[in-house]
């Protein structure tokens, strides 16, 4: 039960689908402390987002639009967010990327609450000039290492600004080296007892599936009875799932390929791979490279974004260059040539994951941000008056 105490955040996400960035969202606000804080959702339309919201009776508002609609438009929705954030009484702002912290800074502005802007992605050049024309009090990088380049420019736009990294981190119960999970997964899966390759993410280039199939294509050639599968839906762009199988079809992939779309038992579809594959061109710390080291699975990745942090090369898996499907069909062969080598990789991974990447070091380590910066604002207000 939550307390009269207990603080409001308020979350702003960039979208109302169910990627990475509102994966660790979901997670966060179902582990923070009840009787200390309380999540107070916003989101910029329907969808799964909206639907969880509902059925976890999360708090919540839809503010439609986005923050680079010209600066009426922006300064329309930053005065709809107050007005929710208002209602809510909230006591901390907390958006999960810059592209939507534009209008959220207002609500900071107008009720003198502490801003938190989470960062995903590595932000593109000028990004963050653009996105923070006022504040933010703390932003926060999701793999160690992540923010150190941007420490000089926030202390120019924002002096006062807490600048540090935060690990995301995954459920290491429900993602975990279970037989059993395992043997659920596999009774669900079309490829029996053959091996199997999974590539885990949203379907979209950014994420190197076209690099993945042209891989499985010269995989296949070694290993003839291995199948591949694609565990994510879309969640930037309507039609390119189609793309995909007309491209899996031209490569002789036929029923050794299979889309699995967004699924509700990931933690049994991961535990039943034998190999885990994310050919990503830009990555922050990806949940999916994560989950697969927790559930004991050897990790072939490019050593973009926080990737390289998580994944050590030789150690819990293998890191080949994006772009070059050659280098990780040999990576994959290698695995899947020398099982004695995976598991030793997945074992290791699993470790890795244990010591670094829980949920509740992540949850705990944005708390203790929360309660510094509630302490830094009542801090100036007792000074002030």
């Amino acid at each position: 039960m939550r307390g009269a105490a207990a603080r409001r955040i308020l979350y702003v996400a960039n979208s109302s689908k169910i990627g990475g960035g509102n994966r660790s969202l979901i997670e966060l606000m179902s582990r923070l402390d009840p009787s200390r804080f309380s999540p107070v959702l916003v989101l910029p339309g329907p969808g799964p987002m909206l639907d969880w919201a509902r059925d976890r009776r999360v708090r919540h508002a839809v503010v439609p639009g986005d923050d680079w609609g010209g600066r009426i438009a922006m300064l329309r929705r930053g005065l709809r967010m107050t007005a929710a954030a208002l209602d809510a009484r909230v006591s901390v702002v907390h958006t999960m990327a810059p592209t939507c912290y534009r209008a959220a800074a207002i609500v900071g502005r107008v009720m003198g609450v502490p801003r938190v802007c989470h960062l995903g992605f590595p932000p593109e050049p000028g990004e963050i000039a653009r996105s923070f024309w006022s504040g933010p009090e703390a932003l926060v990088g999701c793999f160690d290492g992540q923010t150190a380049p941007l420490q000089d420019q926030m202390r120019g736009l924002s002096p006062q600004c807490r600048v540090l990294d935060i690990p995301n981190g995954i459920d290491t119960i429900r993602f975990s080296p279970d037989p059993a999970r395992r043997a659920a997964g596999r009774a669900r899966l079309p490829a029996g007892d053959a091996p199997l390759v999974m590539i885990v993410g949203h379907l979209s280039a950014v994420k190197g599936y076209p690099v993945f199939l042209r891989a499985a294509a010269a995989v296949r050639e070694l290993h003839p009875h291995c199948h591949f599968a694609a565990l994510g839906g879309e969640t930037v762009a309507d039609g390119y799932l189609a793309h995909l199988q007309s491209e899996a079809g031209a490569l002789g992939l036929g029923d050794r390929m299979h889309f699995l779309g967004w699924r509700d038992d990931v933690p049994e579809v991961i535990a039943a791979a034998d190999i885990v594959v994310l050919p990503s061109w830009s990555e922050g710390l990806p949940l999916a490279v994560l989950e697969a080291m927790a559930c004991g699975k050897p990790v072939v990745a490019t050593p973009v974004g926080g990737v390289a942090r998580a994944v050590v090369e030789g150690k819990t898996g293998l890191l080949v260059p994006p772009g070059k499907p050659g280098r990780l069909a040999a990576a994959i062969s290698r695995l899947l040539q020398d099982p004695v080598e995976a598991a030793r990789m997945g074992a290791e991974g699993r470790r890795r994951v244990e010591s670094r990447y829980s949920l509740d070091q992540f949850t705990r380590s944005i708390e203790s941000l929360y309660d510094a910066l509630l302490g830094r604002t009542q801090d100036r207000s007792t000074a002030a008056a």
